[in-house]
């Protein structure tokens, strides 16, 4: 007799049921896998791809004050929001301008007004759509600091690479590397304060930078292979005439020049290492990243995993603590204690595991990578104190 629902025994109930639910666990399991992978690999694509797109003006000029028979404005009264009335010296950026702009001089609930310490280029009227800018200067080192430079081109793994070059009478360059979606522009604030002190200097693109040669895979490697692209400029500098070289990263740029530090085939040749708000540990700072954008623990778990499926790596060695010990030139670290975008409690730590007689640090509390933009003149004073004493 064919057995049905009536007949069935009590045990192949029990056994059907199971059955049942062992493959919607199964099912369920596999969709919240594939969802994590999913969810992962857009987190990675936020981490690995590079992105050069046109900039966004998000605020408007409500007023400009010029007196009269003056041919540059002397205020700019802005929108009030928490990043138009911290103080210190900052960039303003509009489509085909940039200025400088320092100390407030009038705010209300509403609107600030600062001054307007330099116009670089272009024309501030109101009503321009504007942002505020950390890079602070725009352009090249002649059209932002009138500097004479020359576009020179580093022979790379990957091919050349433009970079700009200063001389100076010194024969110690400093070679000075940017941040992740970043531009040259960003090092100026740093190339000014050498070209001063009569450096050298080399600002170099890597790897997937505009004008750059790209990877092969066209991701970032988080500074690790960017590192080679250093490891070149330095080969440049040297070829050139430098005797030796003091590597300064900003970012993403500290993370390549701390592993160039550690991967150079003759440390001896780099004299310094300057780390400006630097990513000490990547799987820190992609926690960060994620409670910026609520991102649940296991998303950021799988975004970790596919990064370093990706691009080949494991984010415990781009750690630079666990290396510490790796670092003889003496260490000058930048560090902004209210960094939303890297985990600076890293560079901390990073910092008390280096050899204490050879490190300097410097604390700020202006956001990520504006310790200069806090205090230009102090950032040019710790600098170059610590350039004299190598």
């Amino acid at each position: 007799m064919t057995a049905t629902a009536e007949t069935e025994t009590p045990v192949r109930k029990r056994r059907r049921r199971l059955r049942g639910t062992i493959v919607i666990v199964a099912s369920v399991l596999v969709l919240a896998s594939a969802g994590l992978v999913g969810a992962g690999w857009y987190f990675s694509d936020e981490v690995l791809k590079p992105e050069h797109g046109a900039p966004e003006y998000p605020l408007t000029v409500e007023a400009v004050g010029t007196p009269d028979g003056a041919a540059l404005p002397e205020s700019v009264t802005l929108p009030r929001d928490e990043a138009t009335v911290k103080p210190g010296t900052w960039g303003l950026a509009w489509d085909g301008g940039q200025a400088l702009i320092g100390a407030v001089l009038d705010e209300d609930g509403d609107s600030v007004t600062r001054a307007v310490d330099r116009v670089l280029f272009g024309e501030l009227a109101e009503g321009e759509p504007v942002r505020l800018d950390t890079y602070a200067y725009r352009g090249d080192p002649a059209t932002a600091l009138g500097l004479d430079f020359e576009e020179v081109q580093v022979p790379t793994p990957l091919g050349d690479a433009p970079a700009w070059h200063t001389a100076g009478a010194l024969d110690t360059w400093a070679v000075i590397v940017h941040g992740r979606n970043a531009s040259r522009e960003e090092t100026l604030r740093a190339y000014e304060v050498y070209a001063d002190l009569g450096h050298p200097v080399l600002a170099i693109t890597y790897r997937n930078d505009e004008g750059a040669p790209a990877s092969e895979d066209g991701l970032l490697d988080l500074g690790r292979d960017e590192a080679e692209d250093v490891i070149a400029a330095i080969d440049y500098a040297v070829a050139n005439g430098a005797g030796g070289v003091v590597l300064h990263g900003i970012s993403m740029g500290g993370a390549a020049v701390a592993m160039t530090a550690r991967t150079i085939d003759d440390p001896a040749i780099i004299r310094g290492l300057v780390l400006d708000s630097p990513v000490a540990d990547w799987d820190s700072t992609l926690d960060l990243q994620a409670d910026n954008r609520d991102v649940i623990p296991p998303i950021t778990w799988a975004a970790k995993r596919v990064v370093e499926l990706r691009a080949d790596l494991k984010l415990s060695d781009l750690d630079q603590r666990r290396h510490a010990g790796e670092f003889g030139m003496p260490v000058l670290l930048f560090v902004d204690t209210e960094d939303g975008t890297v985990d600076h409690t890293a560079t901390l730590e990073f910092a008390e595991l280096l050899d204490q007689s050879r490190t300097t640090l410097v604390e700020s509390a202006s956001g990520h990578t504006a310790t200069w933009n806090e205090d230009p003149a102090k950032y040019a004073a710790e600098l170059g104190a610590y350039l004299g004493s190598l």
